[in-house]
């Protein structure tokens, strides 16, 4: 989907301001905001790409003035309460409990394991790399266009890219498609490409630097050959 979430090249934004020193967490329970994702990957809730495209989902006020572990806290309270984990009056009672009694200690890790499998994943992470019989479309230095359509499900084509035409430098593999695991399918893979794009291209003659290109990774069906684009 095409949402606030898709910043790459948009003006108008402000300055970042970066502090000199940026902690890993502004408060405590950002700690625990970020535990939710791998203990719930873990039980099987939901994947990467699922937990994505409920972050793109957010309202774009809330979006945009929320914390970044918010952002977690939202994905993970829609993905478990529409998969029957919880409700929403369920959230409401054991937050209007803790609000009450605040100095009570939360529910005790009785699972190492678990612990153990969080910082793993933190460290090591998980490739998506998969086999595929299918035979790859495209090779190396091919110009291709990537789809300018606007799907409304979640996908990884960035909005500054579509209808853009570029140049295949790399060749991955077959990789997950998030664009069914994100949708409640079953995991198919696509093989992935790294394109190089030209500024010029994206942002039109004259603004573009001509010398500066942005390279992004596209799936298989996102792209299609140029005319003329085979080397």
């Amino acid at each position: 989907m095409i949402g606030v979430h898709d910043l790459g090249f948009m003006e108008g934004m402000g300055p970042v301001g970066p502090t000199a020193w940026e902690p890993s967490y502004h408060a405590e329970w950002e700690k625990h905001a970020w535990a939710l994702f791998p203990f719930s990957a873990r039980g099987g809730m939901f994947g990467l790409d699922e937990f994505r495209k409920h972050l793109e989902k957010m309202h774009p006020v809330h979006y945009f003035t929320a914390r970044y572990y918010e952002h977690w806290v939202e994905a993970t309270e829609q993905i478990g309460e529409k998969k029957g984990y919880w409700t929403q009056a369920d959230l409401d009672k054991r937050t209007a409990y803790y609000l009450e009694y605040p100095d009570v200690p939360l529910p005790p890790n009785d699972d190492p394991a678990l612990v153990d499998f969080a910082v793993w994943a933190v460290e090591n992470g998980f490739s998506s790399a998969r086999e595929l019989e299918q035979q790859p479309k495209f090779k190396v230095g091919d110009m291709v266009r990537v789809d300018d359509t606007m799907p409304s499900i979640h996908h990884r084509r960035p909005r500054y890219a579509m209808g853009c035409v570029g140049e295949i430098v790399l060749h991955h593999g077959p990789h997950v498609f998030p664009d069914t695991t994100a949708n409640g399918e079953a995991e198919t893979a696509e093989h992935l490409y790294t394109i190089r794009l030209a500024h010029a291209d994206i942002l039109g003659e004259g603004v573009g630097d001509p010398g500066v290109s942005q390279y992004v990774d596209m799936w298989e069906p996102y792209i299609t050959l140029a005319e003329g684009g085979s080397k």
